[in-house]
C-alpha cells in the first residue's frame, strides 16, 4: 500500500486496483474445507496456513484511528465511482517494521453511499466463536464496535462526513508492490 496519511489521529493507506497481495489459504496437507468460514475456523484453530498470490480488485483507501478496532475503507469503481464504505472489525493496528500490522476479525460492515448499512460475514463470526477461536465476548464487542461505527456514518461523523470519496491519488504513483521479505512480520 502507499502511506497517504500517518499522523496522531489518523493512517491513510492506498490500496489500488491490481495490487498483489498475499492471502491465507490451507495448506496442501490437509483437506480444504468447504466453507470460507471452516477453512479460516480450522487455520486459526490449529495454528497452520498458507499465503496465495491475489490480485486487489478495487481501488480502495483504508482509514485507521490509532486504538480503533475498525478500518473504513472507501472504494471507488474503475469509473471512479464512489462505491461506498467498507467497515473492516479487527484489531487496533500495531506498528512494525514493515509498516502496520493487525488482525481481522471476519464480521464487517457493509455502508452504502445513501447511509443505509448491512453485516458481512456474520457466519464466520460466529462459527469462530462456537468453535472457541473467539471468545463470546469478542463477538458482542465486535457488534457493538459495528454498531457504533453504523451510528458515526449515520449522522455523518469522521471519516464518513469528510470528503474522503472526492479524494484521488496522485496520478505518478506507481503501483504498490509487495517487498521481498513480506513474511519477516
Amino acid at each position: 500500500m502507499t502511506v497517504v496519511r500517518d499522523d496522531d489521529e489518523l493512517v491513510a493507506l492506498w490500496f489500488p486496483q491490481g495490487t498483489r497481495w498475499k492471502a491465507p489459504t490451507t495448506p496442501a496437507t490437509r483437506p480444504r474445507a468447504p466453507t470460507r468460514a471452516q477453512r479460516f475456523a480450522e487455520s486459526l484453530t490449529l495454528g497452520d496456513w498458507t499465503f496465495t498470490d491475489l490480485v486487489w480488485d478495487v481501488s480502495t483507501l483504508w482509514l485507521m484511528r490509532p486504538g480503533d478496532w475498525h478500518a473504513v475503507w472507501v472504494s471507488w469503481l474503475e469509473s471512479g465511482r464512489h462505491l461506498g464504505w467498507y467497515v473492516n472489525l479487527q484489531e487496533p493496528f500495531r506498528r512494525s517494521s514493515l509498516g502496520f500490522q493487525t488482525m481481522d476479525l471476519m464480521l464487517d460492515v457493509i455502508v452504502e453511499r445513501d447511509r443505509s448499512w448491512r453485516w458481512k460475514d456474520e457466519d464466520e463470526l460466529d462459527l469462530l466463536v462456537a468453535r472457541g477461536v473467539f471468545d463470546a465476548e469478542l463477538g458482542q464487542r465486535l457488534r457493538a464496535e459495528g454498531l457504533a461505527v453504523v451510528a458515526r456514518a449515520r449522522s455523518g461523523e469522521p471519516p464518513f462526513g469528510e470528503p474522503w470519496p472526492s479524494w484521488h491519488p496522485d496520478p505518478t504513483w506507481s503501483r504498490p508492490e509487495l517487498p521481498e521479505d513480506w513474511q519477516r512480520i
